[in-house]
């Protein structure tokens, strides 16, 4: 399919179960994340610390089994998804050489030539990418840490703590200081994955060229 759009038209650019799971990792994550440097820190007194573990939990609860609902209930969306995030060329190595030109547009308010991408951009697969394996590892160390910690031996405990701690802040700071920041720059793709999923099919075409010139879904009006 050409992207020589004549309107406004929308295409869909996140289904469903995909946007779903965002406001999953929306109520999950960043409650998790957010108590987690509290808890690291531990500003508070016993009693709002205590409140903080509660809610730290039931975050990690929404994560855990959102990520395995989507893993079970979406194995072609994952498939996909990562088809995509591993399949990396020449253009998405000099995309990242220039930051997508994110760099020069908020800083210095120019715009660049970037190279041409597909539906997601190389930062996406990247991001998408450390996500994954970091979520994997928080809840893994979580598991020991909540269920088994009176069962394994101490230097496991430790090891599983370290882990939890470093990996969990390393990703909390990624998304909050890096994906979702650029994510609401890009207002757009934003409402898309928070919103009815659909994009503006002229946007969509200067931004993912690529994913347009190939199969690409009309909401009828």
């Amino acid at each position: 399919m050409d992207n020589n759009f004549k309107g406004n038209e929308r295409i869909l650019h996140h289904s469903l179960p995909v946007r779903l799971f965002h406001w999953c990792l929306v109520l999950g994550f960043l409650p998790a994340g957010l108590t987690g440097v509290i808890l690291f820190f531990r500003p508070f007194g016993e009693a709002a610390m205590h409140l903080t573990m509660q809610v730290h939990i039931v975050g990690a609860w929404i994560l855990m089994i959102a990520c395995t609902l989507f893993f079970l209930l979406c194995p072609g969306r994952v498939v996909a998804f990562w088809r995509e995030a591993f399949h990396w060329t020449k253009q998405d190595i000099e995309w990242m050489k220039v930051g997508g030109g994110y760099p020069q547009k908020m800083i210095f308010l120019q715009e660049i030539d970037v190279p041409p991408m597909g539906k997601i951009n190389s930062g996406q697969k990247m991001m998408g990418i450390m996500v994954f394996f970091g979520t994997l590892l928080i809840i893994l160390t979580g598991a020991v840490l909540y269920f088994a910690l009176p069962l394994v031996p101490k230097e496991i405990a430790y090891y599983a703590d370290r882990i939890h701690l470093i990996v969990g802040l390393g990703l909390f700071l990624c998304v909050c200081g890096g994906h979702i920041p650029l994510g609401i720059y890009n207002w757009p793709e934003f409402c898309s994955m928070f919103g009815d999923g659909t994009i503006n099919a002229k946007h969509a075409a200067h931004h993912h060229p690529l994913w347009t010139q190939n199969e690409i879904e009309k909401i009828k009006d």
